[in-house]
């Protein structure tokens, strides 16, 4: 008899240890979900003021400015899991869109300027920009590269018109 009340007693013992266990396992699992649902909640608001952040950047700063703005939109957004590609392209859409639409102001204002190399760079961006999004134009391509070599070899016969009169 005095076997078996000892093993009562075991058993009620470990009884007790799992009951507890249990009870403090369930507890931390729901401290775990409010602190998982409290981190996810900062996560979507992270996305959503770098949202913000990015179209504030699209309207006052450069390309490249923007284009990390994006980029840092589309990571905080997958990580709060609120990531929409069809609004990822768009965005990318219209920032590329106001980049080749501002290197073509960039273009003629270097080339008024008389500064080719400059509206050579301008060119190739529009180019580079153009294609990414899918808007690229071989024939305006060519016809603005015309343009710039025309303006260049106007430069150069200008200069040795004037070099020919000092002589």
């Amino acid at each position: 008899m005095d076997m078996f009340l000892k093993l009562k007693t075991i058993a009620a013992a470990i009884l007790l240890i799992l009951l507890g266990m249990s009870y403090t396992y369930s507890q931390r699992s729901t401290e775990q979900s409010q602190e998982e649902k409290a981190g996810k909640r900062e996560l979507k608001r992270e996305a959503a003021l770098n949202l913000l952040r990015l179209k504030k950047s699209m309207e006052e700063e450069a390309f490249y400015a923007a284009r990390v703005a994006l980029n840092i939109w589309r990571s905080t957004a997958m990580d709060a899991g609120t990531f929409d590609q069809e609004q990822y392209d768009e965005l990318k859409k219209q920032l590329y869109e106001k980049s080749v639409n501002n290197s073509l102001k960039c273009f003629e204002f270097f080339l008024e300027e008389e500064s080719f190399h400059d509206a050579n760079m301008c060119l190739q961006t529009w180019k580079i920009h153009s294609q990414e999004i899918g808007i690229f134009d071989q024939t305006t391509y060519e016809e603005l590269q015309d343009k710039l070599i025309k303006a260049r070899t106007e430069k150069i016969l200008e200069r040795e018109k004037k070099e020919e009169a000092s002589d």
